[in-house]
């Protein structure tokens, strides 16, 4: 047996155990929460266990009027990423591949824009586009495009120059090699950037609606906070968390698949 047919059996067994305690870890931490809850009686308007979410929180989030409200949040967001799954890496890969000058100095101007917070300038957005699903959507989009652009501006700026040159020797002009051989050699860091655009893309909208909106996660959010029903809060929560998870899985393996025939990375 060579040593790669070694190395690819015992990557089975290594996923499986990097998911036994990826999940144990989960299931302790949900096992600890309750017993805490229960053992200590604070259980109530402010902290609840997670069997109280599953029998009282999740009845009243599955109502129609509050999968009404999921479906406005779930609209804004993918509207908004999908505007930064197309901009994002277009203006990344531009950035990155026009020249060595635009590239330091684009990457130096996205990198302060990537630092500054954010949530003071919402009231901007709703003075610029008003309140509703404008507003709420450019700034899911202003949160995620940003890393987006960054990541992908350094991935395009890494490409080996052996690439082009075997592209240019072959007549492909400045467009197709951008096209066909910078675009496929960028495109599993293109998607991790999304990954991370995905999750920032979702928080942007959701700080929108607790801030300054009439329906939306964010105003049930925003109810029960100021009704103390902590069930419902911690089960819409968690509502959100399994559709994140959901995108964010699915990115995972369209990466996984556009990684095929990489070399392992360390």
């Amino acid at each position: 047996m060579t040593a790669i047919s070694v190395r690819a059996a015992g990557r089975p067994r290594e996923a499986a155990a990097v998911q036994l305690v990826r999940w144990g870890t989960v299931a302790a931490l949900v096992a600890a929460w309750e017993a805490l809850t229960r053992l200590s009686g604070a259980g109530g308007d402010y902290l609840t266990s997670p069997s109280r979410i599953v029998a009282a929180g999740l009845p009243k989030v599955l109502e129609g009027g509050s999968l009404t409200l999921v479906g406005y949040t779930t609209y804004r967001f993918l509207v908004a990423f999908a505007i930064t799954a197309v901009a994002g890496p277009a203006i990344g890969l531009l950035l990155g591949r026009l020249n060595k000058h635009v590239y330091l100095g684009g990457r130096d101007v996205v990198s302060v824009l990537y630092a500054l917070p954010m949530a003071p300038l919402y009231p901007l957005f709703v003075l610029w586009l008003g309140l509703g699903d404008g507003s709420e959507i450019a700034f899911g989009v202003i949160h995620g495009i940003i890393p987006v652009i960054l990541m992908t501006m350094t991935a395009g700026a890494a490409v080996e120059p052996a690439v082009l040159d075997s592209g240019r020797a072959m007549g492909a002009g400045r467009l197709r090699r951008l096209l066909f051989l910078v675009v496929p050699a960028c495109l599993p860091d293109i998607i991790g950037a999304l990954k991370i655009g995905a999750a920032l893309s979702l928080l942007g909208v959701l700080l929108a609606e607790l801030m300054i909106s009439v329906d939306g996660v964010g105003t049930f959010i925003s109810t029960q906070i100021t009704n103390h029903g902590a069930a419902a809060l911690d089960a819409m929560v968690l509502v959100v968390c399994v559709g994140a998870l959901a995108v964010n899985a699915l990115l995972s393996a369209i990466e996984k698949r556009a990684s095929r025939g990489r070399p392992d990375r360390p």
